[in-house]
């Protein structure tokens, strides 16, 4: 729980990296940053009122998820393991350890664990209050 806390402060401060001193005691590294998701749009975030849902997901090897999609932004920081995406039609895409990725919008994919070790996600999903950000596609 106390990697989840410090984990997801990094990630709540890197847009203010620069308001902290970067000598002494205290030292921020920016690891990520980008105006655009990995399917190349525009990051939106949903008007209104708006719910940071933070999460893991852990996923054994050899599993993938069903075809599915996000409506609202999803953030995703590969703790442990081999993370790959597949978008409908397309290439898949690899994430190691330590990759953080901004998952495409209203486009569907799978997941996949494709190494030969546990894998473990931050998924942190900016949504309406209430509403949740998997979408299963229909048979």
């Amino acid at each position: 729980m106390r990697k989840l806390i410090v984990a997801l402060t990094v990630l709540a401060c890197a847009g203010t990296v620069s308001v902290f001193a970067q000598e002494g005691p205290i030292k921020t590294k920016e690891f990520f940053r980008s105006a655009k998701n990995a399917g190349g749009q525009e990051i939106k975030y949903p008007g209104g009122t708006v719910e940071i849902v933070a999460a893991t997901t852990d996923i054994q090897p050899g599993t993938t998820t069903p075809v599915h999609k996000h409506p609202y932004p999803r953030s995703i920081y590969v703790l442990e393991g081999t993370f790959t995406v597949t978008e409908e039609g397309g290439q898949p895409h690899t994430y190691p350890a330590g990759s953080f990725v901004v998952e495409a919008v209203d486009v569907w994919h799978t997941g996949s664990n494709t190494g030969s070790g546990p894998l473990r996600l931050l998924v942190i999903d900016n949504v309406p209050a209430g509403v949740n950000n998997t979408v299963p596609k229909p048979k």
